[in-house]
């Protein structure tokens, strides 16, 4: 059942406070939200609840194992639930059977990348009235920058906007990521809500250290900014590290929704470089990379190739790691030769 005004918490909460439910699913751009709000479910949960994990190519296969799952009892007589990750598109039948079942004992907190609005299984989950959906969406560094500000604050750290902003950054906007951040921070000061501290920013810098997002959004900048040259070596030293694909096409997405963004506003006028400028969530240093880049890509082209984005999640999803790691470097090289020609 599809719920628009439902907050993070409620539907973290539904888990508890809903017990007619059966299956709670959480999909979207922003996969670290995804886990993030999945795990926080399993949290409200007894601490002893057993878990059991399926992934969504074993219902392709056996559209009742889903259902016989959560009508089994825990080995040990306790509480019972199901995760369930959906790697494609997949699994419609036996999410049927559960939620068509005369009854079904054990909740199942699925997760899932960006369905749209065509999809099969959302179609299914948001027209039932055993089931509840979330959509995550990629934050924009303002919304990653606030929910920084209020992790530092429950731990006990007083942090200003500016180095709020810059652990979004460095970050890429992933709030596990971040999470880990303001933990070293509350260990380094030894602070809680009841000794706070001021974090400076010569600990943030110290504690910083050099993260595979960092090269991401590198790699990004040079994509989208047509640096044909500079991306060949970045994308060597992104191979060295273990490139993610899913994490690099993400990360594409939350780019091309803040360029679409800025697109939009120079289309009725905006001159580029003071739009840029004034605009708060891009850092001083990655101005001129931007100005570049709203440059190149016009409105039409963005949504053009954030549809081919989707496309190409589905298909590293469905495709062995290191064949997907191939396509995936052809296709950016191919974008980046795209905007190169766009000058």
């Amino acid at each position: 059942m599809k719920a628009p005004k439902l907050g993070e918490g409620d539907f973290v909460a539904a888990i508890t406070q809903r017990p007619e439910l059966r299956l709670f699913l959480i999909y979207g751009q922003d996969e670290s939200a995804i886990a993030a709000i999945a795990q926080a479910m399993a949290a409200k949960l007894p601490d002893d609840a057993d878990a059991t994990d399926i992934d969504s190519a074993k219902l392709r296969t056996d559209p009742a194992f889903l259902l016989d799952e959560a009508s089994s009892s825990s080995l040990f007589g306790g509480t019972r639930y199901i995760r369930l990750h959906f790697t494609r598109e997949e699994g419609v039948d036996a999410i049927a059977n559960l939620l068509d079942a005369a009854q079904a004992g054990n909740p199942v907190i699925a997760t899932a990348g960006n369905l749209t609005k065509a999809s099969k299984l959302l179609k299914l989950v948001d027209g039932h009235k055993l089931a509840l959906s979330y959509i995550c969406y990629s934050p924009s560094e303002t919304e990653a920058t606030e929910r920084i500000a209020n992790m530092a604050r429950n731990a006990g750290l007083r942090m200003d906007h500016a180095l709020a902003a810059q652990i979004a950054r460095y970050t890429g906007n992933d709030r596990t990521l971040a999470a880990s951040e303001i933990e070293k921070l509350a260990l380094y000061y030894d602070a809680d809500p009841t000794r706070p501290a001021q974090v400076e920013p010569a600990a943030l810098t110290a504690l910083a250290a050099e993260t595979a997002e960092d090269n991401i959004g590198a790699l990004v900048s040079q994509v989208m900014g047509g640096e044909v040259r500079a991306f060949g070596q970045e994308i060597i030293a992104a191979r060295v590290l273990g490139l993610d694909g899913i994490r690099v096409i993400r990360a594409m997405q939350r780019r091309i929704t803040m360029l679409a963004g800025l697109r939009a506003k120079i289309d009725k006028g905006a001159n580029a470089a003071a739009l840029v400028r004034g605009t708060r969530g891009i850092f001083w240093k990655d101005q001129d990379a931007y100005v570049r880049q709203v440059n190149r890509w016009t409105s039409p082209r963005l949504a053009s190739l954030n549809t081919h984005l989707l496309s190409m999640e589905a298909k590293l999803m469905a495709t062995p790691a290191e064949m997907g790691a191939v396509i995936l470097e052809q296709e950016l090289s191919r974008i980046a030769r795209a905007a190169a020609r766009a000058r």
